[in-house]
C-alpha cells in the first residue's frame, strides 16, 4: 500500500480502530496483590457480561483462580474495590451477587464460604498472621436503609462467625494488621467529609482473641486526608497525608509524624474505590512508590536507611496501583502508547517492564496512535489549568490545506478525579478518524495538590465549565482546532458540566452526555451514602440551605437555553445517577424542538460493562457527531 497520505476532511477518514475492537477485545483491571512472588489481579471481561475474575501469574503460567460461577466484587462504598486479598497461599474474596466471602486454599484448590448468607457486603480484607481471623469492612443492609451502617468486623474463619469491632463512624477503610499480629490501624471519616477532605487515623492493640484494646485517634488535626496506612516488615507504621498540601509519606513514631521525603507531588489519590496503593515496602529499608506530578505519574524508591530517593524511568505515566515483595514489583498502569496493563518488574531493573496482560487484546498500529501533549492554559481569572491534547493521526490521511480539525472536549467525572496521561482506545477511535481530542483537568482535578483539588468547592457547574471553554478557545487560538466545530462530552459529574456548558455559555456545536446529572435537587433525592454530602462541599451548602444555588445550577431549569443537539446514554440500573435524570432533560429538549438522541441500556449501571452496549454507544456517538458537524 502506498505511504502517501490522502488529503481529506475528517468525515472521510477510515480507521482500523473499530468499536468492536475496543469493546469486545478489551478488559479492565482493579485490585492487585502479590504473594510469595506470585502476582494476582482482578479483571473485568466484557465478553462475559463484565464478570470479574481473579487471575494469577507465576513463571509464565496464567491461572483463573475463581471459577465461572463467581463474580468478584463488592459495593461497600458504592464504587467497589478491595474485593480480594491473599496471604501465604490463602485467598479471600467477595462474590458480588451473593455477598458471601470465600476462602480458597491455593495448594488444594478448595473453596469454602467463611460467612453465612445474609444482607451484608464485605470488602478491604486483612488477616492475622495465623489466618485465624479476617478483618474487614462490612456494610449492613438488613434494615434496607438508604444509608446503611458501615463497620469493621472480625470474621472467625473456622467458626464462620462475625463480630462487630467498630461501628458509629459513617465510613471505615484500610483495617490493617501489623506483621506481628499485635496491632491494627484503620481510617474512618464522617459526613459531610469525603475521604480526600479529612479522615481520622486510628490505632489499637490486638488481643490474642482478636479484640481491640487501647483504641486511639492518632490524627494530627482535623483537616488532613490520610491515605493508605501501611506497616513496615518490622512493625513500624507509615501513612500518606496531605498536611503540606500534597500527599506525602510519613512515619508515625512516638506520637509524631515524620515526613520521609518531602516533595510537591501526590503519593496518594482520592479513595473513590477501596484498596488502591501508592507505596509498599520491598524490605525494611526500601519503599517502592508511585506519585503524580502535574497529572503525570512516576515511579521511585525511598531508601529509609540513607534517607535517599531515586526516580526510575520505566515509561509508565499513569499508575493505578502498585505492589511489591522482595525483588518483584507489580503495577496496574500504562503510558501514551500502552493502555492499562498488568505489569511486572524486577527491583534490580525497574526501567524494564514486562507486560503480563494488556487491556486491549488487539494491538493498535503505532502509526494510528495520537500521543498527548501536556497543555497549560490560562483561565479567565488569570490562573492556570491543565489538559492533555491529542491531535488527529492516521497513517493514510491528512487534512486539506487550511482546514482545522473538529475538537472533542472531554470532561472527566468525579469531579474530584482526573484525566490520565495514557493510551485510551476511545480517544484513538476519534483521533484516527480526524478529530482532535482534549481531556481537561479543570480546577478541582486531582494530581496537582490539595489547593488545586479544592478550587472547585462552591463552584461546581461554573468553574469546571469555564475551564473547559477556556481550554477549547486556547487550542483554537493555537490553530489546533476549528472554532466552529467544537464538541463537549462527559459522563456522570462530567455530564453536568456538559449540560451546564450548553445551557449557560454555549460555544459548542453539540454535546454527548453519559449518565449525566441534569437536576441537582433531584440528585439529592436519589443518592447513595458515599456521596450523600459530596454536593454540599461542591455547591457551598445543603439543598435545604442553598436551594436557589441547586436550582440555578441545574441545567434542567435552563433547558430552554440549550440550542445545540445532544446525545444521551444511560443504564437503567444506575444507582449513582438515576436514569430519570436523562429522561427528564431529554424530554425538556424535545419539548423545545432541540434535536437529541437517547439510548437506555438494560441492566447497566454507572459505567457500561456489556460489550454489545459499548459498541452501540461508540458507533451512534460517532454517527451523531458527523451528522451535526456536516
Amino acid at each position: 500500500m502506498s505511504s502517501a497520505k490522502q488529503s481529506d476532511s475528517f468525515d472521510k477518514w477510515q480507521s482500523p480502530i473499530t468499536a468492536e475492537m475496543i469493546a469486545s477485545k478489551s478488559i479492565s483491571f482493579n485490585d492487585i496483590h502479590m504473594d510469595q512472588g506470585i502476582l494476582y489481579w482482578c479483571e473485568s471481561r466484557p465478553t462475559d457480561k463484565g464478570r470479574n475474575v481473579i487471575v494469577s501469574y507465576n513463571e509464565n503460567k496464567y491461572t483463573d483462580e475463581t471459577p465461572i460461577n463467581y463474580n468478584i466484587g463488592t459495593s461497600v462504598h458504592g464504587y467497589g474495590g478491595g474485593a480480594f486479598y491473599i496471604k501465604n497461599d490463602t485467598l479471600y474474596f467477595a462474590d458480588l451477587k451473593t455477598g458471601l466471602v470465600y476462602q480458597k486454599n491455593i495448594k488444594t484448590q478448595e473453596i469454602n464460604p467463611i460467612v453465612n448468607l445474609g444482607e451484608y457486603r464485605y470488602a478491604d480484607f486483612c488477616s492475622d498472621p495465623k489466618h485465624k481471623y479476617l478483618y474487614c469492612i462490612r456494610k449492613d443492609v438488613t434494615g434496607k436503609s438508604q444509608f446503611p451502617p458501615t463497620e469493621i468486623v472480625r470474621i472467625s474463619v473456622a467458626a464462620k462467625s462475625v463480630d462487630v469491632l467498630l461501628t458509629g463512624a459513617d465510613f471505615y477503610s484500610n483495617p490493617t494488621v501489623s506483621p506481628d499480629g499485635k496491632k491494627i490501624v484503620w481510617l474512618q471519616w464522617n459526613h459531610p467529609n469525603m475521604p480526600w477532605d479529612a479522615t481520622e487515623l486510628w490505632l489499637a492493640d490486638l488481643s490474642e482473641e482478636g479484640t481491640l484494646l487501647n483504641k486511639k485517634n492518632i490524627s494530627e488535626g482535623q483537616n488532613q486526608a490520610y491515605y493508605q496506612p501501611t506497616w513496615s516488615p518490622d512493625n513500624e507504621l507509615y501513612v500518606s497525608s496531605d498536611k503540606t498540601g500534597f500527599w506525602n509519606i510519613y512515619h508515625y513514631t512516638s506520637e509524631s509524624f515524620i515526613n520521609i521525603y518531602e516533595r510537591k507531588c501526590d503519593f496518594g489519590r482520592p479513595m473513590w474505590i477501596i484498596g488502591t496503593r501508592c507505596f509498599q515496602f520491598l524490605s525494611v529499608e526500601e519503599i517502592i512508590c508511585c506519585y503524580s506530578e502535574k497529572g503525570i505519574w512516576q515511579t521511585g524508591i525511598v531508601n529509609l536507611k540513607n534517607k535517599s530517593f531515586k526516580e526510575y524511568n520505566n515509561s509508565l505515566t499513569c499508575i493505578y496501583n502498585i505492589v511489591g515483595e522482595n525483588n518483584k514489583v507489580g503495577f496496574i498502569g500504562g503510558n501514551p502508547t500502552l493502555a492499562p496493563a498488568i505489569i511486572l518488574s524486577d527491583r534490580n531493573n525497574l526501567e524494564k517492564i514486562n507486560i503480563l496482560r494488556n487491556s486491549i487484546d488487539s494491538s493498535i498500529d503505532k502509526e494510528f496512535i495520537s500521543q498527548p501533549e501536556l497543555i497549560e492554559f490560562p483561565t479567565r481569572d488569570q490562573k492556570k489549568a491543565y489538559a492533555f491534547y491529542y491531535p488527529p493521526k492516521n497513517l493514510h490521511y491528512k487534512y486539506t490545506e487550511n482546514e482545522l480539525p473538529p475538537l472533542i472536549v472531554k470532561v472527566h467525572g468525579g469531579p474530584t478525579a482526573n484525566a490520565d496521561f495514557m493510551l485510551t482506545p476511545k480517544i484513538q477511535y476519534y483521533t484516527s478518524r480526524g478529530f482532535a481530542f482534549v481531556e481537561v483537568n479543570y480546577r478541582g482535578s486531582t494530581g496537582y495538590g490539595k489547593i488545586y483539588r479544592e478550587h472547585l468547592k462552591g463552584h461546581w457547574g461554573i468553574m469546571d465549565a469555564e475551564d473547559c471553554i477556556d481550554c477549547a478557545l486556547y487550542l483554537c487560538e493555537l490553530k489546533k482546532a476549528d472554532r466552529n466545530k467544537l464538541i463537549i462530552s462527559g459522563s456522570s459529574s462530567g455530564g453536568l458540566t456538559v449540560l451546564a456548558s450548553l445551557a449557560f455559555q454555549n460555544i459548542y456545536k453539540c454535546g454527548s452526555c453519559t449518565y449525566g446529572i441534569a437536576d441537582l435537587i433531584a440528585m439529592t433525592e436519589h443518592i447513595h451514602k458515599f456521596e450523600a454530602y459530596y454536593d454540599q462541599g461542591l455547591l457551598g451548602g445543603s439543598v435545604k440551605e442553598s436551594r436557589n444555588i441547586y436550582f440555578d445550577r441545574s441545567p434542567i431549569n435552563s433547558a430552554d437555553k440549550i440550542t445545540a443537539p445532544v446525545i444521551f446514554f444511560h443504564g437503567d440500573s444506575d444507582s449513582v445517577v438515576h436514569v430519570s435524570q436523562t429522561y427528564k432533560i431529554a424530554a425538556a429538549l424535545k419539548k423545545n424542538n432541540i434535536y437529541n438522541e437517547v439510548y437506555i441500556f438494560e441492566n447497566e449501571g454507572h459505567g457500561f460493562k456489556n460489550a454489545d452496549n459499548i459498541v452501540i454507544a461508540l458507533k451512534n456517538e460517532l454517527t451523531f457527531f458527523a451528522k451535526v458537524l456536516r
